[in-house]
């Protein structure tokens, strides 16, 4: 009977969220016809900032269940870091927040109290971010784990935006305390092809946790940050600020910026996508740097530039 019970409830966890995504996709009309090309019917071109007019860069918040849901803080606080730390980033990015479904494990009380609250959370999103056209909510049916999510959300991100070439990957419980410039960051990966993956340091990992990578050297460049005014503490002035991205062996799953089809192609070429990338490519990072070769990977040199947030100790009220 309790076999037959679990079976059961999870037919209702995940008809429950089809059925909540199935009704918020008719409600905001779906893709409009007018955009549509002949390749891809759905293909969508942004227009931005960049020479071509076209937004290059698309956002990932990857979440799944935590003992603070349906408290939707934490998300709001990486969405809102978005547009408050990463400047000169064209406002009409696209940003993707996947929400992954929870191992159908445990006792049938605990999976329905799981089922409802993340099942609210999901509402909860909806109601907060759907007249929003550059927020997408990808609520999925199956537990996907990191690499899954990535995996799925890459998928619609190069059909319906194809000319996206770089990717934030953000987790749903770091966000950005310091700014980082956008324009400048991209500028260097396009003067430097060796560039194809650069993360964000929090407070506990500092510069002596950086593992070098062989004999790369380390890449310069400006950016232009922002400071008050001493004349006027609501006026702020741009400084050129000279940046260094640290070559490492270094892979972690925290904040990064990487090109589009290198992190979708590393993405695939785990094979098992269920688990969290940086435990493979941690590794592969490691093996690439001691025979003399390298990954692209790169340490923004800022310290304590994301913070963390614990959502499985914490309740938001």
């Amino acid at each position: 009977m309790r076999s037959l019970g679990l079976r059961l409830l999870a037919v209702g966890v995940v008809a429950s969220i089809c059925h909540l995504s199935l009704y918020f996709s008719f409600a905001s009309g779906g893709e409009s016809s007018s955009n549509s090309s002949n390749s891809n019917p759905g293909a969508v071109e942004v227009k931005g900032k960049d020479p071509n007019g076209i937004i290059d860069t698309a956002i990932i918040i990857t979440s799944s269940w935590i003992p603070s849901h349906p408290s939707t803080l934490m998300v709001e606080m990486v969405v809102h870091s978005i547009d408050l730390m990463i400047t000169s980033l064209h406002p009409s990015t696209p940003i993707f927040i996947t929400i992954d479904q929870f191992r159908l494990d445990g006792d049938i009380e605990q999976i329905q109290n799981r089922s409802n609250s993340l099942d609210q959370h999901v509402l909860n999103l909806y109601n907060i971010y759907l007249i929003n056209p550059r927020v997408h909510i990808l609520p999925f049916m199956a537990h996907s784990h990191v690499g899954g999510s990535v995996a799925k959300a890459m998928d619609i991100i190069e059909r319906h935006f194809p000319s996206t070439k770089y990717l934030y990957y953000l987790q749903h419980d770091y966000y950005f305390v310091k700014e980082v410039d956008h324009t400048a960051l991209i500028h260097a990966m396009e003067t430097h092809d060796s560039i194809n993956y650069v993360f964000f340091r929090n407070e506990k990992r500092p510069l002596n946790r950086i593992k070098p990578c062989g004999e790369e050297t380390s890449i310069e460049y400006l950016d232009n940050v922002h400071s008050n005014d001493n004349d006027n503490q609501t006026a702020t002035t741009s400084i050129s600020t000279k940046r260094l991205l640290l070559p490492t062996a270094t892979y972690t799953d925290n904040n990064h910026l990487v090109r589009f089809k290198w992190y979708k192609d590393t993405i695939a070429s785990m094979i098992s996508l269920t688990r969290f990338p940086e435990n493979p490519l941690q590794k592969r990072a490691m093996d690439e740097c001691i025979s003399g070769r390298s990954m692209g990977l790169y340490a923004y040199n800022d310290n304590h530039v994301i913070e963390h947030l614990d959502g499985r100790k914490t309740s938001f009220g």
